[in-house]
């Protein structure tokens, strides 16, 4: 059964990353783009703690051994993931750009990419396709969650989490850049992704209403903005993020209160400390101080406006049609926007036009992707499953012999 709530978040994640990379990769914005950094990583984020939510969830309501898991996973993401390759390697040839050496495109291949600039342990991510670094944490995650699961899984799942911290300083003081850094890396973030497993699993222990659901969203664009540390990419600050966000992910499950509850006014100390610490920082402008200080009772506001018009019936069919839709096609449009926006951006220099052009390919690709590709190579699959099936049926079924039981019967 599907949350659409958390359907509603995905498909909005993936939205507010192509709007950032549609403002980030046009040559005429210039710097204009700095005014909305973080869009792009903060709708990562939330893609993170949302698997860690929903791969416990379906994994708790339909138990899968850890090979049917990671066939199910691969078969989900891989196709695409190379039509996205594909599309950025074509992008490079497209916009005559240098291209990446052959142990970077394989590294790419092989789920192994982080972005150049902040990371580049193993390979680097293509140029124009650079959203793809995401997937390589994703995959990882998965392998630690497959290495986790049996009998003792909430105790690996704890030394997990565990040592997910204590790479901590190990993320900050570590120079090189190889396998060890890598893994270090993705276990210093996979804290977040945890986080959301958590949110699932003690599901019955706590709850949290709207309102509270609400501020706790609000508060995630100015706690991204905060600098803890010299690292863009920062663990700390975005498992701070992720333990704002946990009375709105759980709210987003929509399942019945149970708990205890977490009052709104457990969360307004902490911000206020948040806010002072960022008004602190010579990195934010005023304007967008303010914008995102109040974000959280905007948000509250928002709601109570609803209430008092009337208007969560149509709000609560616009989260479903949206969520239903958006959802669907999140994966695909993540995974396909940038090189489109990448060719777009070298060839049309006029807004309008970059836009006319860019966002109905991205659309049109997008739609083939989920409704074409991904029907067909489950399709494949599934077939291919019952084919063996049905030939190790066959291999473990005694073949009657008419002949040897005749004999058998005279002697």
């Amino acid at each position: 059964m599907k949350r659409i709530y958390l359907e509603f978040v995905r498909g909005t994640a993936a939205v507010i990353v192509l709007i950032y990379h549609c403002i980030e990769l046009h040559p005429t914005n210039g710097p204009n783009h700095y005014y909305f950094s973080n869009w792009g990583t903060d709708a990562v984020i939330i893609f993170f703690i949302l698997s860690g939510v929903v791969i416990n969830m379906s994994q708790t309501l339909n138990p899968k051994f850890r090979r049917t898991f990671l066939i199910n996973r691969l078969i989900r993401l891989y196709p695409q993931f190379i039509v996205g390759l594909v599309l950025g390697l074509s992008a490079l040839y497209i916009t005559k750009t240098a291209m990446p050496s052959i142990g970077a495109i394989m590294g790419n291949f092989l789920m192994l990419s982080t972005l150049k600039e902040h990371m580049g342990y193993i390979a680097s991510c293509i140029e124009s396709n650079s959203p793809i670094w995401s997937l390589s944490f994703e995959v990882f995650f998965y392998l630690l969650f497959v290495l986790a699961m049996g009998r003792y899984q909430k105790k690996a799942v704890l030394v997990w989490f565990l040592i997910s911290l204590m790479v901590f300083p190990l993320y900050y003081f570590k120079v090189e850049h190889n396998v060890v850094g890598h893994i270090i890396a993705v276990l210093a973030f996979s804290s977040t992704w945890l986080i959301g497993y958590y949110v699932y699993e003690y599901r019955n222990y706590f709850y949290a209403d709207k309102y509270t659901a609400l501020f706790s969203a609000g508060a995630l664009p100015l706690i991204s903005r905060l600098h803890l540390s010299g690292h863009y990419y920062d663990p700390i600050k975005y498992l701070l993020f992720a333990v704002f966000a946990i009375p709105f992910f759980r709210y987003c499950l929509q399942i019945p209160p149970g708990g205890k509850k977490i009052n709104l006014f457990y969360m307004v100390v902490p911000y206020l400390i948040i806010i002072y610490a960022v008004f602190m920082q010579p990195y934010i402008t005023f304007l967008n101080f303010i914008l995102y200080s109040a974000l959280p009772v905007g948000f509250m506001l928002a709601c109570f406006i609803i209430v008092i018009f009337k208007l969560k019936k149509p709000c609560l069919s616009f989260i479903s049609k949206a969520g239903d839709l958006l959802g669907k096609y999140s994966y695909s449009l993540y995974i396909s926007h940038y090189p489109v926006l990448f060719v777009c951006a070298v060839f049309f220099h006029n807004s309008a036009i970059y836009l006319l052009v860019s966002l109905p390919c991205i659309f049109l690709i997008t739609f083939c992707l989920e409704s074409f590709l991904q029907p067909m190579v489950v399709k494949y699959f599934g077939k291919l499953r019952t084919e063996k099936s049905g030939m190790a049926y066959k291999l473990n079924t005694p073949v009657f012999n008419p002949t040897h039981s005749t004999t058998q019967s005279i002697n």
